[in-house]
């Protein structure tokens, strides 16, 4: 992918737009480049050693054409090959002993908490025909079906996740998807699912969260995004998990790959 770059005038503190789209044919952004990064590598903070501190403050305005017929599901490839291209990225993987927590069962009996129960038997048939609808289109090269996105304020559709900030709400998720995914991008910690719970499950979590972190794309909040509003009265993330879905997270030590980045350079802007 090649185009252009220029430094964004404006504050170095992050504030500022957000833009990032994609049209046939062209890419346009407009944001501090560790967004881009973090899309590119498809990891979140905690999984990326070494990468500057200016990359969340320096700002900058890129349009790049992409090659002819890539679709937009190569996006994280097309953005790493402009991150190598100019601004020198390199990296390389390791597989370091960190901090993780385990998802384990908190009652000794095993019994859920009341925001998490068995999802029903009509949504599971729905999500099987779902599946066997996307997997009918891949054999046929075509885009599967997707169903209606709902809105903000609608109710939570059978297979869908909603997460704005101090809410987690989720209809036919597994729990290791809930442990990998969500809590993962909550705590800044690789999540490991110790339950042996097993099947797909509907529930609710409401907390309070922590300043600048919600459980949106890599687990951060965009640079200009306003902070969320904090109900004084809603449970820390650790107190919501044990409370209202009868799990709990517990501090281990574990093995976790990293992306090291070994070269990162501002770039010579046009």
């Amino acid at each position: 992918m090649c185009g252009g770059l220029r430094d964004r005038d404006g504050p170095r503190d992050g504030g500022g737009q957000v833009l990032m789209r994609m049209t046939p044919g062209r890419f346009e952004a407009t944001l501090p480049v560790g967004l881009l990064l973090r899309q590119a590598l498809q990891k979140p903070d905690y999984q990326i050693v070494g990468a500057p501190g200016w990359m969340d403050t320096q700002r900058y305005s890129i349009t790049a054409k992409p090659p002819e017929g890539v679709p937009p599901t190569a996006m994280s490839v097309l953005l790493l090959n402009l991150l190598k291209d100019r601004f020198q990225l390199t990296t390389h993987l390791e597989t370091r002993d960190q901090a993780i927590f385990h998802l384990v069962m908190a009652r000794n009996d095993g019994r859920l908490g009341p925001a998490l129960k068995a999802t029903s038997a009509e949504c599971q048939a729905t999500l099987a025909e779902r599946l066997a609808a996307a997997t009918a289109a891949a054999g046929r090269g075509v885009p599967p079906p997707l169903p209606p996105l709902p809105g903000p304020n609608d109710a939570l559709p059978c297979g869908f996740v909603r997460i704005p900030p101090g809410l987690v709400a989720g209809s036919g998720r597994t729990i290791a998807e809930l442990a990998r995914g969500t809590l993962s991008d909550l705590t800044g910690r690789p999540v490991i699912d110790k339950t042996g719970l097993t099947g797909l499950y509907d529930f609710t979590l409401k907390y309070s969260p922590e300043l600048g972190r919600t459980a949106g794309p890599l687990g951060l909040l965009s640079p200009d995004a306003p902070a969320p509003a904090i109900d004084p009265d809603a449970p820390s993330l650790f107190t919501a998990v044990q409370e209202q879905l009868g799990l709990k997270l517990e501090s281990s030590r574990g093995p976790v790959e990293v992306v090291v980045i070994d070269r990162f350079e501002k770039p010579t802007l046009e």
